[in-house]
């Protein structure tokens, strides 16, 4: 990732409104996620900086006539710059030798009272009247 450290640099020297027109032409030419998103997320000022043009862009962009595809591609730039990249993602940590494989739980194990298949309610039923009706049914008399 050397090469994308130069485009960091240049975009931290350029001005607000060049950074602004430099991130519209990068956003709008991609569809799939960058390297260079991944080199500007891991500098904390830079992605602040980013992170708040894109979502001036967005809002700008709420009333252009093809905002679904904006709204794919700012999205697309802002999950670039939180997303890790692969390298740290892994861990460095190897898995332990001494953990022990998880048991199998088999329907035996298990008794059919430990799990309720039904609930008793213990919620009232609340009935709804219309003005004037009473609680008791005329029918049922």
């Amino acid at each position: 990732m050397p090469e994308y450290k130069a485009v960091v640099e240049q975009w931290l020297a350029m001005s607000h409104p060049d950074l602004t027109d430099h991130i519209r032409r990068f956003v709008r030419g991609g569809s799939r996620p960058s390297p260079v998103w991944t080199a500007v997320g891991a500098h904390p000022v830079l992605t602040a900086r980013v992170r708040g043009i894109l979502s001036a862009l967005h809002a700008q962009m709420a009333d252009h006539r093809d905002h679904a595809m904006w709204t794919l591609w700012i999205n697309n730039a802002r999950c670039a710059l939180t997303t890790p990249s692969p390298a740290h993602a892994r861990s460095e940590t190897p898995p332990r030798a001494d953990a022990q494989p998880p048991t199998r739980l088999t329907a035996s194990t298990t008794t059919p009272a430990a799990t309720p298949r039904h609930r008793p309610s213990t919620i009232t039923p609340v009935t709804f009247l219309a003005p004037g009706q009473t609680t008791t049914n005329p029918a049922a008399t």
